[in-house]
Formats: structure tokens, sequence, C-alpha cells
């Protein structure tokens, strides 16, 4: 979050350099009101090219934020903070009505000619409906139960807002900004964020890194769909990362982790479990034969190359990308690291290629299996999962939120918050 931060005050201090160019009205309440509208649409609209950017989904940006999952979570947080202070801009317009009952307003100083101004007022009263949906956005968004496909295009509809309050901003902007370092910044997230959002109404993100592949079996175990693909000759992935897959029709594309590692066999393996209305029908939509889409590879949850003591937690169907992990170094068992890798799951009976891990770990000498089952034992929590655990470690994490957010927290009282490795994917 410190790059939305640094916007926000790059956006404060370049208002504030505009105040500076022109002596403030300190005492007057309606100046205030003003500057406050053109501040808080500064620092929503700053932020909305900057959501559009992350959307695209760029490469470059990804490694440097450190994995996709952690782009989509500043997407997300900037996201609301952006329709915050739409909201507040537009509740500080509606406010005039309220004011005048209080304090008279002065007389008010003619607006310098402006080309654009025949604009001014079809693009208000669009801005104005925009901030509506935008809004409506927001709680659909938080609205965790609300359909994901249907929130998915209701989602896209972001593009086309942004390009009516890119228009808003330019038009309505005071004509003197765009002699100053505040209009260059607002120009630059118009022309930024119009470019991301044509690219996503014309349906070209991820185009460069999708591929074509092919279904080789579908296998039901309980709630877990194994599915088996071949990809083309240039595919390259990681252990550990993940990649968007695309069935036919109007679903889109959800990610799903790769639990195999890169071999020569151009065979990609995917765990999948049942966790909602799609995931639960997928059996019924896929059959060998099938041409998939799949998009990707991402994701930074690769396979540590330090040399300090590992200690990695899987819960459940957590254990996708320890099984790419651990298949990766069967060919060389010497290169894998000293680690202990607790699965953790309901029911060993049912658990999710309980007999994969273990065969694949009796071949690595150096990892440690400990397995948890709740149902014989109890629910494994923080404390246990991380006993004696080394200074110096590091501590590897995929599953359930839950549980993760215990594990960050016990290692936070512990002073070792940045021991932790996890993915925080969520699409919303």
């Amino acid at each position: 979050m410190k790059i939305v931060y640094g916007l926000l005050a790059m956006v404060v201090g370049t208002w504030l350099l505009t105040l500076w160019q022109a002596p403030p009205a300190v005492a007057d309440i309606w100046w205030w009101r003003s500057q406050l509208i053109n501040l808080s649409g500064a620092l929503s609209f700053v932020l909305m090219g900057f959501i559009m950017l992350l959307a695209v989904r760029p490469a470059w940006l990804e490694s440097r934020f450190g994995g996709l999952d952690r782009m989509y979570r500043v997407h997300k947080w900037a996201g609301i903070a952006a329709i915050s202070f739409a909201l507040l801009h537009y509740g500080l317009d509606l406010a005039k009505g309220l004011l005048r009952l209080f304090v008279e307003r002065p007389p008010r100083v003619p607006r310098p000619d402006y080309w654009l101004d025949v604009l001014r007022g079809p693009v208000k009263d669009l801005g104005e409906w925009s901030v509506w949906l935008l809004a409506g956005m927001l709680v659909i968004t938080l609205w965790q139960r609300f359909p994901y496909h249907v929130w998915r295009y209701v989602h896209k509809i972001l593009a086309v807002i942004f390009l009516v309050l890119a228009a808003h901003a330019v038009v309505l902007a005071p004509p003197a900004w765009w002699q100053q370092p505040l209009g260059l910044l607002i120009g630059s997230a118009a022309l930024l964020g119009s470019a991301c959002a044509l690219l996503s109404l014309a349906g070209r993100i991820g185009r460069r890194r999708q591929a074509r592949a092919e279904v080789l079996s579908v296998t039901q175990r309980g709630d877990v769909l194994l599915l088996e693909c071949r990809v083309p000759p240039d595919w390259r992935h990681e252990a550990g990362q993940f990649a968007f897959v695309r069935l036919p029709g109007w679903e889109g594309a959800h990610p799903f982790t790769i639990a195999s590692a890169p071999g020569e066999n151009r065979s990609l393996r995917f765990c999948i479990k049942a966790l909602g209305d799609y995931t639960a029908r997928l059996p019924a939509l896929l059959q060998p034969g099938q041409m998939l889409t799949l998009e990707g590879p991402y994701g930074r949850f690769t396979p540590p190359a330090s040399g300090r003591p590992q200690r990695w937690v899987a819960a459940g169907i957590g254990i996708t990308p320890f099984l790419a992990w651990l298949e990766s170094w069967q060919a060389h068992p010497a290169s894998a690291p000293v680690a202990d890798l607790h699965f953790c799951v309901s029911d060993a009976a049912s658990a999710p290629e309980l007999d994969r891990v273990q065969q694949l770990c009796t071949g690595l000498p150096s990892v440690n299996l400990h397995l948890h089952d709740s149902k014989a034992a109890g629910r494994a929590d923080a404390p246990r999962l991380l006993a004696r655990l080394p200074q110096d470690a590091q501590v590897w994490f995929c599953g359930p939120q839950g549980l993760g957010d215990a594990l960050e927290a016990f290692l936070r009282e512990q002073g070792l918050s940045q021991a932790l490795h996890r993915e925080v994917f969520r699409l919303r």
C-alpha cells in the first residue's frame, strides 16, 4: 500500500502548490468547499487511473509488487479509496444548498473563457451518475455472497465509467491547473487510464500471455478434481505459480494453482476443489480432447533459493503449490532445502493428493512431512504449527485465509512477521 500512500501524497502536494501560487481566502468557507471539491476529485481520479493500470495485469508491475495477488490487493483497496473520495467529492457539491442556510455565499468570480466549457453540463451530469454507479459497485464488491460471474461483468463497467470520468476531470478541472504540476498529474492519469480502459473493453488484457491447452484427463476424487492438460512447447512456468483457466462460454477465466513442476512432457496438472458453484460444475463441463485457454503464468510463490530453515504449512487444497515444489526436486534431491512440511487436513481418508505428497516426500530426505488430521487429533493452530521455529526461518503458507491470518498474527507477536510468505489472492 506504500505506492497508494505515495500517490495520495503526490496529489496533495501538487494541490498545495496550486494554493501557494494563488493566495487562499482562509476565512471563506465557500472557498474551502471549492478547494476540497477539487482535491477530493483529484485524489479519486488519480487513484482510478492507477487501478486501471493494475487491472491490465502488466508483467513488469507484477514483479515489482511481488506477485499478482499483491497487485490485486492494492487494486481493491485503491478502488475503495477512490470511490470514497468520489463520494466525498459529490457530497461536498451537494452540500451547497445546506451551507446556504447558514452562510451567505459571496458573489462568484466570473470564470475565464475556456474552450471546453461547452461540455460542462453533459460531463457534470454524467459524472454524477457515474458516482452512483461506483457506489453500487463498491457495495457488491464488498458483499462476498454476490455471484462472482455477475460481479465480473459488472466490474467490466468500470472501464466505461473511467472514460466518462476522464472527460469529467479534463473538462471541469480549473483551467489554471494545466499550467501547473497538478494538471500534468491529472492529464497523465487520464491518458494512461483511458488507454488501459480501452484495452479492457477490447478484451486485450493478458492476450500476450495466453495459450491453448488440450485436456488430457479429468479425474474426480471426492470433492477434488484432477485436471491434466497438454500445453504448447513455448509454455514456461515455475513451480508454485498459477494460471487463469478459461473454458468455452461466458463464465470467464478463474485462477488455479499449477500442481505440477515444469517438465519436458508438456503436461500441466491442476487440483481443483469444489468451493463454489463454478468449481462444483467443472466435472460436467470438462472432457478429454477439449481445448482450454490458459493465461499466465502468474505469482511469486516459487521455491525458496535461500539456505535458511524452512517451515511450510499447507491446509487442504493449499497443498497444490507444494506439490509442484516437491516434484521439481525429484530429479535432484540434493538441491531440495531442509524443510518441515505441515499438511493440515480435515480427514486423512479424504485428503487431497495425500498419497502423492507422501511419495514425493519419500524421495526428498531433507523434507520432513507432518500430517495434521483434524478428525483424529483436533484442528492444528498457529502455536502448534510454528512450534520451535528458528529465529532465521522462512515460513511459507497456502490455505484458507483464517489460518493464514492466525499464522501472521502469531509471527507478529514473536517479532517474525517478515518471515511469512503467503499468497493472498482474492479477485474481490
